[in-house]
């Protein structure tokens, strides 16, 4: 009897642990999908940004050139580094160099093209930054230049290309480039783009863009399995096929939806609209359309779970 007893406790032991053992398998979370993680659309942008091009212990008293490994020289006279207060910087600097020369560097490096909400055709854009030993921010006085070939395709607007000035700023919570017609002297010649009076910061070769034919129009974009939008946790690119110019929506509509600017877009107008979202466990989602503008439209974009390099490399697709 006491063996009868001794196996059946050992069954009933087994026939508990086994249950246990599913139990905590039925609670165990589901594995994280095969995605980058961010905690926000600005982490990722940043992640995103290409590398720039950094010369270190520059002398800023005599004569220097830095050039670019994708074609953008910057030229500077002696003595052109100053620094907060306005004095000629002697000690060695470092100068980084950040080229955006083609509409995939451009997303890369959200330096969208636009003008107080117009678009515009680009020819490329580069940022420069200048610091002493220390980190310190520096400027230029005066007596730098730029050129570089342009790498994108203006078609007719060539010869009405001028220098523009970018300035970093916050659109509606979103991380933004804002450009405007700089103290520059300079433009196109041939498809060369040269320019005096060049600053730190960003600059480009752009010409607004004026609408052809037809009349001017605005279109919605909405995100699969999205139904609260922010520039917080989602963005929308666009990439324009008929010109080179890319635009990053950031106005929230009611419907809800990510919205370009009213009377901005031409009816007829081809692009490839790329949505990205940080979803509430801050994974990754993203996925592409292309689209042509009827009017007044209503998109919508299919994202899935996926890795940074899998949307850099969506990114980089648009030029090829």
């Amino acid at each position: 009897m006491k063996l009868k007893n001794l196996i059946k406790v050992l069954i009933l032991s087994i026939i508990l642990i086994s249950c246990s053992n599913n139990d905590s398998d039925d609670s165990s979370p589901p594995p994280p999908p095969n995605a980058s993680s961010f905690a926000s659309i600005s982490e990722l942008k940043e992640s995103l940004k290409p590398v720039a091009h950094v010369v270190t212990d520059i002398d800023p008293t005599e004569d220097f050139t830095i050039n670019g490994p994708d074609g953008v020289q910057i030229n500077c006279q002696e003595n052109a580094i100053v620094d907060s207060n306005g004095n000629v910087v002697t000690s060695p600097v470092d100068i980084a160099l950040t080229e955006y020369l083609t509409p995939d560097k451009m997303i890369l490096g959200n330096a969208q093209t636009t003008s107080n909400g117009q678009l515009l055709v680009t020819g490329g854009s580069f940022e420069l930054d200048i610091t002493d030993s220390s980190g310190n921010s520096l400027s230029i006085a005066g007596g730098c230049n730029c050129n570089f070939e342009i790498q994108t395709d203006p078609g007719s607007y060539l010869s009405q290309m001028l220098p523009y000035r970018g300035t970093r700023t916050t659109t509606n919570g979103a991380d933004t480039v804002n450009w405007d017609l700089g103290n520059m002297e300079g433009g196109v010649g041939g498809s060369l783009f040269s320019s005096w009076g060049v600053d730190v910061g960003l600059t480009n070769c752009d010409v607004l863009w004026n609408l052809v034919t037809g009349d001017a129009t605005q279109f919605e974009v909405t995100l699969s399995d999205v139904t609260v939008y922010n520039n917080t946790s989602t963005t929308v690119w666009m990439f324009i096929e008929d010109f080179p110019s890319v635009v990053n929506l950031t106005t929230i509509s009611s419907t809800p939806a990510l919205a370009t600017y009213q009377g901005v877009i031409s009816m007829g107008l081809n692009a490839t609209l790329i949505g990205i979202h940080i979803d509430d466990d801050d994974y990754l989602r993203f996925g592409s359309t292309s689209i042509t503008v009827a009017g007044d439209d209503l998109f919508n974009i299919g994202v899935d779970y996926g890795t940074e390099a899998a949307l850099q490399a969506l990114v980089e697709s648009l030029v090829n």
